[in-house]
């Protein structure tokens, strides 16, 4: 049984098409670059093991979140989302290194 092939990648015909083409790698690159920032981003916040710099990272990531969606990469409401299930996140890991009060 012979390996599959891979399909052609059908190229645009008109100048117009062809444009779109070549813009819409350039926002891909840009897009995924943007991606990429908040993924570093997201790793360092969980990676952080001094407590009292969580609250500094996690403001770096929302930040980061809300610059993703004023370019629409994330859509709004993916974005907030995410900075809350983050927020709770370090709530929570800040409640469990607290003594606690009750």
């Amino acid at each position: 049984m012979a390996a599959p092939q891979k399909k052609k990648k059908k190229s645009a015909r008109s100048k117009t098409a062809l444009k779109r083409q070549r813009q819409s790698e350039r926002r891909r690159a840009r897009n995924l670059a943007w991606k990429a920032r908040y993924k570093t981003a997201l790793r360092a916040l969980r990676k952080e093991s001094d407590l009292s710099k969580l609250p500094e990272r996690l403001r770096e990531v929302h930040s980061l979140l809300d610059k993703i969606a004023r370019r629409r990469i994330f859509h709004p409401n993916k974005s907030a989302r995410l900075k809350s299930k983050l927020a709770h996140w370090v709530a929570q890991r800040l409640r469990e290194a607290s003594p606690s009060s009750t």
